[in-house]
């Protein structure tokens, strides 16, 4: 009876024999369930975080084509705020079926609100909400915007989640936002720097107005120019990826310099806000060349692909009939040097009011190329300044008095082009790239770095040479309006 039978017996005697305890099968169950429970709760983990993931990378799309979009219509004036909001509000007006913004799986749509785009003059602020920014007297500077998705409704970063609904008594519900932030990378201003021939950037020449010294339609020679000295000109090179608040920065390589002279863009957002690294002289003999890419001519690095011609290449030279507008064939390609030891600068005939005693016609050199003079007002009208006709000629230039012949035409010979005043090149041209946007510098320049007062806009007459640079003021570009690329910062 007390017995065990004999095959249970020796199953006994195996697990003794082995040393395994009687209840082992259990364990192991239970361990296998427990990692089965583990397992599991860490697949859930992963798919939760990567539906978070994947929501951060919607909004995240979501916020960098906002702040692209915004930043591209930003050019320092309150229309181009408004034309900000309304480009970003436009974007998410957009169906999710023509691929409008939108969130989950089951693509949802997402509403905007003005809460979540602020603006700033850097790309690391401080920013201003859109009422602020509005608010401000003279936006001058915000060209940079930033869109953060948490000012949206925060239903579209939240994530139900199932790991935490398991582990946690609270609502499992996470939580995510992005933040983009755009603005401009280039900017369409010459490395090439002058002084400014004047301290005050306007003033009333007997009724024109005059811009830090230059006066609209009279053309210069930009290498001889001097405010603070009779002697010689003063020009600089600024440093094209160095922009405001940089320091002072080594020799600056060909390579690095050559493209922005073709392009006439620098890799710089701004040039005024703070003083900007430059070198003097000019070395216009290394990259005279690279200038006349604007009249269809092309050295290395230039090339017609980056650097497209001018749609009207003719050159205004004085002594060829050219400028055959001109009742008095000029002297000389610019205004006549006038080394001015009274006030001790070197300028022009056309500097001094009146001109010097015994200036001639023949001095003033060609007028009125590419622009013509304007009337004095400040600030400028709504719809542009008053321009003078050539009728004005005799009380705008004297003493010398020139004339322009009745065929100037009704704009001007570079706008007229055809065949007296035209010449078209041999790739598709661009309308205006003889303009050359030149930093004018607060002068005299101590050290290596300068304030930028301005930037002027000289139209290109004839090509440059090593030693020349000759071009007609055309009055004054607002910098913001000269951003040429927008970009995403980190």
């Amino acid at each position: 009876m007390g017995t065990e039978p004999g095959t249970a017996r020796m199953r006994r005697s195996n697990r003794l024999a082995s040393g395994r305890p009687a209840r082992e099968d259990g364990a192991v169950a239970a361990m296998t369930l427990g990692a089965i429970a583990m397992l599991c709760g860490f697949c859930c983990l992963a798919l939760d975080l990567s539906r978070v993931y994947n929501r951060k990378i919607e909004l995240q799309s979501v916020a960098d084509a906002a702040a692209v979009s915004a930043a591209i219509e930003l050019d320092g004036t309150r229309a181009g705020l408004t034309r900000a909001a309304q480009k970003v509000a436009s974007l998410f007006a957009v169906p999710v079926t023509y691929g409008g913004p939108s969130y989950g799986y089951a693509p949802e749509p997402i509403a905007w609100s003005s809460d979540a785009i602020e603006f700033a003059a850097s790309p690391n602020g401080p920013w201003m909400s859109s009422g602020d920014a509005a608010a401000r007297s003279v936006p001058n500077g915000l060209l940079y915007a930033k869109i953060d998705t948490a000012g949206l409704d925060p239903a579209y970063g939240e994530v139900r989640t199932l790991f935490l609904s398991v582990i946690s008594d609270d609502e499992p519900i996470v939580s995510t936002a992005a933040r983009a932030v755009a603005g401009p990378s280039g900017i369409s201003v010459m490395p090439f720097a002058i002084c400014a021939m004047h301290t005050d950037e306007k003033r009333s020449r007997n009724g024109e107005l005059e811009e830090f010294g230059f006066r609209h339609g009279v053309s210069y020679d930009l290498m001889q120019l001097n405010p603070a000295a009779s002697g010689n000109g003063q020009t600089f090179l600024i440093h094209p990826f160095s922009g405001p608040g940089a320091g002072p920065t080594s020799a600056v390589d060909f390579d690095l310099v050559a493209p922005s002279i073709c392009t006439g863009i620098m890799g710089i957002a701004r040039v005024t806000g703070g003083r900007v690294p430059v070198s003097y002289p000019f070395p216009l003999d290394n990259y005279y060349q690279q200038f006349n890419s604007r009249f269809d001519t092309y050295t290395a690095p230039c090339t017609s692909d980056t650097a497209p011609p001018d749609k009207n290449i003719k050159e205004y030279k004085f002594d060829d009939g050219s400028a055959s507008w001109m009742a008095t064939s000029p002297q000389g390609q610019a205004s006549a040097l006038h080394a001015d030891t009274v006030n001790h600068k070197r300028w022009t005939v056309a500097g001094p009011f009146p001109s010097p005693a015994g200036t001639t016609a023949a001095q003033y050199g060609p007028l009125w190329s590419y622009a013509k003079a304007v009337r004095y007002a400040d600030p400028m009208p709504s719809g542009g300044y008053v321009a003078y006709t050539t009728s004005n000629w005799n009380d705008l230039y004297t003493p010398g008095e020139p004339g322009a012949k009745a065929s100037y035409p009704s704009t001007t010979p570079y706008q007229t082009g055809g065949l007296t005043y035209g010449l078209l090149p041999s790739s598709t041209g661009v309308r205006d790239r003889r303009v050359l946007n030149v930093p004018l510098l607060s002068c005299p320049v101590s050290g290596n770095s300068a304030t930028v007062k301005g930037i002027g806009r000289f139209f290109m007459t004839v090509k440059a040479d090593d030693a020349h640079l000759y071009a007609e003021f055309a009055g004054l570009a607002e910098e913001q309006t000269l951003r040429t690329r927008v970009r995403l910062y980190p």
